[in-house]
């Protein structure tokens, strides 16, 4: 009977520490924000998006200052819809589709991926895409959804290869995408 209680002991301390292996790994993912060449996002739009992809990763503790990581976050974005209204004074009303994804720069594998609409009035084209992205709240569910499945499957890419990274190295240059 003590032999199958400290067996239970000692598989649940197993358990706390493989737990908190895995705790100290997710703490030290660090994920950078960037938007392609290929991201149809126009020049204007370009900072306001990556700001608003930082405050994503900062909200749920995956950024920091560096631009050297393996993991990425980008942003691909299509207008679905455009019209110019036939109001006094004329607007653009437009529906813009952004699509965020979580990837590995080393390997190519995609972690995860959501899609957001957003509807946006304003006084030309230039306006109504920013207000569109201005629409994009950084505490939308669906980020915190789209960070966490990152997390979880990065985590299983890296026990699955036995991959035991130094995630605290900034080796990988994203710079030249």
């Amino acid at each position: 009977m003590k032999k199958i209680f400290l067996l239970l002991g000692l598989l649940c301390g197993l358990g706390a520490v493989q737990a908190q292996d895995t705790q100290d790994l997710a703490s030290k993912i660090v994920i950078a924000p960037y938007i392609g060449i290929k991201s149809n996002v126009p020049n204007y739009a370009n900072s306001l998006l990556l700001d608003k992809m930082k405050q994503v990763l900062l909200k749920n503790g995956l950024s920091d200052a560096t631009d050297r990581t393996r993991y990425l976050m980008t942003v691909q974005s299509n207008i679905v819809e455009k019209e110019i209204t036939t109001t006094a004074p004329v607007m653009t009303s437009m529906t813009v589709e952004f699509t965020f994804y979580i990837g590995d720069v080393a390997s190519g594998l995609l972690f995860s991926s959501r899609s957001f609409k957003r509807k946006a009035v304003g006084e030309n084209e230039e306006k109504a895409y920013r207000m569109a992205i201005k629409n994009l709240k950084v505490t939308d569910p669906e980020f915190k959804l789209l960070v966490d499945k990152a997390k979880t499957r990065i985590i299983e890419s890296l026990d699955a290869r036995e991959e035991k990274v130094d995630l605290t190295e900034n080796q990988y240059n994203i710079n030249w995408w």
